[in-house]
């Protein structure tokens, strides 16, 4: 058989009319007229799209949802947004297994741990300051303590 012939599968009529296999696919819901075993009459296809497609008319007018993705004007953008996305999130992991970042709890845990050491080095300076000095009397000492305890419990309070 010499020349183009008569009757092909999607693939092979998706190169003859220079689009994607998922672009005749579009064009056979928007309605291709399609033989009963699946495969195109290239002639009546041809005819199809001269009648129903608008060679001057860009996808970026069209209805966008109809489109694959890939065909979207915003498809670009959109890949180089999910490349960032991806990068980000391999630096983020690599920032991590480096130790140059910390998971929150950790740094909580290790806050607290210090601020549970400062109370109770606060909290022993009345005991201190009495073997220091030995010339207070026991209310001094108390009014110290008590005073101490109220500056933490305000800040305590002023979380």
């Amino acid at each position: 058989m010499i020349g183009e012939p008569r009757v092909v599968r999607k693939a092979a009529f998706a190169k003859l009319v220079n689009v994607s296999p998922g672009r005749v696919s579009q064009m056979i819901r928007a309605g291709l007229p399609v033989e009963p075993d699946g495969r195109i009459d290239v002639a009546r296809g041809r005819e199809w799209i001269r009648a129903n497609v608008d060679p001057k008319r860009s996808a970026a007018q069209g209805d966008q949802t109809a489109l694959p993705f890939a065909a979207q004007p915003d498809a670009a953008s959109e890949r180089a947004r999910l490349v960032r996305e991806q990068a980000d999130h391999a630096a983020l992991k690599n920032a991590l297994l480096r130790r140059e970042l910390l998971p929150a709890g950790e740094v909580e845990r290790e806050w607290a741990d210090i601020l549970r050491r400062v109370r109770s080095r606060l909290l022993a300076v009345p005991s201190r300051l009495r073997q220091v000095l030995p010339h207070l009397t026991a209310h001094d000492v108390a009014t110290l303590d008590s005073e101490l305890r109220l500056a933490l419990e305000d800040l305590a309070n002023d979380r």
